[in-house]
């Protein structure tokens, strides 16, 4: 074991250093937050100058943290974040040089958000369109999907067989498909968008459950149905609630904003 103790001694050891240093310059920059350089050039830390730092944005020496950016929601001019711990044994913390309050975006500033999205959304339809023109180009052949996807350039995959819980290769869940489990052998069900694309299927066949195996998965199918009656319950019961805060004008429900939200998803 000495090897292996010798290690975490180490790794424990570098902690408590990083944190005596993090301690340290978090001190002084609270003392005098204008002179970070003295600071990281005393410590031997580097130090980086962002500007228009926003959630989610990558931050130079630091990249993208969802911690970073937690420990400076809130603070003020001059205030000095908690040391973070990063990847790669690195702690970070910030000295706030300024806030800006929120304004709209510039026509500069959004210009590439725009382009991005009208790219996107004209990609998107372009593929729900092609999708449409292959399931009624293969109904029109007598529901061959095979062929009608090589008359359009497309290639057609035959999945092995799965359940409703189960993964489809190069799809994902088996949940996009639910309609086929219902629809008889030969029907056709789609488009679904899926994580990578879209998908036009087949139901080739139905396979029948091996009911010799019921006894073994009793205990498995009781506390699947137990599971879903729970969430269930907890859904009935957070609409009871809601529906209770509504009528008392506790909480206001904008159903108009909630459409808009979702719609926006669905063009995305």
């Amino acid at each position: 074991m000495k090897g292996e103790i010798a290690t975490q001694f180490k790794k424990a050891r570098a902690n408590d250093i990083m944190q005596q240093i993090s301690d340290k310059a978090q001190a002084a920059l609270q003392k005098d937050p204008t002179h970070p350089d003295k600071v990281a050039a005393d410590l031997n830390m580097q130090i980086f100058q962002a500007t228009n730092v926003e959630p989610g944005k990558e931050l130079p020496g630091v990249g993208t943290s969802p911690d970073f950016d937690q420990s400076i929601i809130g603070l003020n001019k001059g205030d000095v974040s908690q040391p973070v711990a990063l990847q790669g044994n690195k702690i970070a913390l910030a000295v706030v040089t300024d806030v800006l309050p929120p304004r709209p975006m510039t026509f500069e500033e959004a210009e590439n958000q725009v382009r991005d999205t009208m790219v996107q959304n004209r990609l998107t339809l372009a593929v729900q369109n092609h999708a449409k023109e292959l399931m009624e180009k293969a109904k029109s052949m007598g529901g061959d999907l095979a062929k009608a996807a090589k008359s359009m350039g497309l290639e057609a995959k035959t999945s092995e067989e799965f359940n409703r819980t189960g993964t489809v290769e190069g799809v994902g869940s088996a949940s996009y498909f639910d309609e086929g489990f219902s629809k008889p052998d030969g029907s056709l069900i789609g488009p679904a968008a899926v994580t990578d694309g879209t998908v036009i299927a087949k139901v080739i066949a139905h396979v029948e459950p091996d009911m010799s195996k019921l006894p073994e998965q009793r205990i498995s199918i009781r506390d699947e149905l137990k599971s879903q009656k729970a969430q269930n319950r907890y859904a009935l019961f957070q609409t009871g609630i809601r529906d209770m805060l509504i009528k008392q004008g506790v909480v206001k429900y904008h159903q108009d904003v909630i459409d808009r939200l979702v719609a926006s998803y669905r063009t995305s």
